[in-house]
């Protein structure tokens, strides 16, 4: 651990002073008025995107006031926040390229750190009697072959509540690249700003640790995946069918959620303080993933029994 935090700072370090004459180098786009590389601790308070306009488009999501979907595609704001992304992307380029032994040695030591983590572990107990889950999953791990898929739109309430109720029931290693690629010194240095520069880094250190649950240390392990998952065929091909030939009988889960609801909420985390996703992949996966889980109902796994055990809520219709 005190490894991998040597080789981000010093990752860190080398950014910040090569940042000017890289971004010299670089044909960057020119930024709009109100759009600021981002050299702050994104909240609320002082949002990604910091202008008043922005501060209300926050409000309003944060108050449940949902804009509609056509709403959200013409929204001044998330054409800035798309701009910004792409600031970041010219800015980084693709840092799955970045050959280097430093930053070799740096993907492994993430992969090592994001092995060494556990299930998600209750801090405490709201008044409602819902629990809040630390923001890491360090709690113990059962060695069961259980995996759980579960499916849903960005920002559907995936996490809250599914995988860390069912991570903590099951004892269950949480397999969410998100872990992953908010420790990439890109990330870090943009604050979420620079997350489709880090994707493809980040997914390719996932995939490695993937593998350790199918042929490795952590072989038979409990795990849960979360994905949006719109191709039936690619899900089964890259998780389901591995997860199986190792031996885990494999469930599948999903949260509904109305698309407009969940693409405010994209922007929400966005704007207050989470990775920035451009709005085409954000906004575009449509009614894909409920079709995939539909699809599920009707097959069984590799130990002869259903994928889905329990009915999903109703889908409300799209605003």
């Amino acid at each position: 651990m005190k490894t991998m935090r040597k080789l981000m700072a010093l990752c860190l370090v080398l950014l910040l002073a090569l940042g000017c004459a890289l971004a010299e180098e670089k044909q960057l786009p020119e930024l709009s008025e109100g759009v600021k590389p981002v050299t702050w601790e994104v909240s609320e308070d002082h949002p990604m995107i910091d202008t008043d306009e922005a501060r209300a488009l926050l409000q309003q999501i944060i108050a449940g006031d949902y804009p509609t979907m056509e709403e959200l595609k013409a929204n001044h704001v998330v054409a800035q926040l798309d701009e910004l992304s792409a600031y970041y992307k010219a800015l980084y380029g693709n840092t799955a390229e970045i050959d280097t032994p430093e930053r070799k040695a740096l993907r492994e030591e993430l992969k090592s750190w994001f092995l060494g983590l556990g299930s998600a572990t209750v801090e405490r107990i709201r008044d409602d009697g819902s629990a809040v889950y630390s923001q890491l999953p360090t709690g113990e791990l059962s060695r069961e072959y259980k995996m759980e898929l579960v499916l849903g739109l960005p920002a559907s309430g995936k996490s809250t509540r599914i995988v860390n109720p069912d991570s903590n029931a099951m004892n269950a290693f949480i397999l969410d690249p998100d872990m992953i690629k908010e420790q990439i010194p890109e990330y870090i240095e943009s604050h979420g700003a620079g997350a489709d520069a880090i994707h493809f880094e980040g997914m390719n250190i996932f995939d490695e640790a993937v593998q350790e649950f199918l042929a490795g240390d952590m072989k038979g392990t409990n795990a849960i995946l979360p994905i949006v998952g719109t191709n039936l065929e690619e899900l089964m091909e890259k998780y389901i069918r591995p997860f199986e030939e190792a031996g885990y009988n494999v469930k599948v889960k999903f949260k509904e959620a109305k698309p407009n609801e969940a693409a405010a909420r994209v922007v929400m985390r966005e704007l207050g303080g989470g990775q920035l996703i451009n709005s085409k992949v954000a906004f575009d996966f449509g009614a894909g993933v409920v079709d995939v889980y539909e699809a599920f109902k009707t097959m069984t796994n590799a130990f002869g029994e259903p994928y889905v055990e329990e009915e999903a809520e109703e889908l409300a219709p799209a605003a």
